[in-house]
């Protein structure tokens, strides 16, 4: 009984000893993965028109502005289509979205900033880096301010 309670212990005590530990040499444990973003169906964006955030709402140009909805944004001569939505935190978000306009399109990624539903920032890894918010649409020059957009919205 001695014999198998020594032969028990001995082993175990070597890892009381500096250095003796499992994988000591090895290095520190590995990281767990990161957690998988959560894949959601839409931005947590009111739909409208939303103007750059250097243009007063109420003199607005055709370059800044753009119409968001839930299947992405549209300005007068270009657009991007989001076709996957993660949560990266409590207001960011990683979309892969396909952009274009009369050149073509192309897909990339870009991380959006959303303090609230009414205004949002991104960077692209293009490099581009566009911020905006909504504005009334009683507020927008014309043609914005007549257009019917009731079935783009909803």
């Amino acid at each position: 009984m001695k014999q198998a309670l020594a032969a028990t212990l001995a082993p175990l005590a070597l890892l009381l000893l500096p250095g003796c530990q499992p994988d000591a040499a090895a290095g520190p444990a590995p990281t767990p993965p990161a957690a998988t973003p959560e894949v959601i169906d839409a931005l947590p964006l009111d739909f409208g028109y939303y103007v750059r955030t250097d243009e007063p709402c109420d003199d607005a140009t055709s370059a800044g502005v753009h119409l968001v909805n839930r299947a992405g944004m549209r300005w007068v001569t270009s657009f991007c289509l989001y076709e996957r939505i993660e949560r990266t935190g409590a207001n960011r978000y990683r979309v892969h979205q396909r952009c274009g306009d009369h050149g073509g399109t192309g897909l990339e990624v870009a991380d959006y900033e959303i303090p609230d539903r009414t205004s949002f920032s991104f960077r692209s890894d293009s490099g581009w880096e566009h911020a905006a918010r909504l504005c009334p649409q009683r507020e927008m020059p014309e043609p914005w301010r007549s257009e019917d957009i009731s079935d783009q919205v909803r």
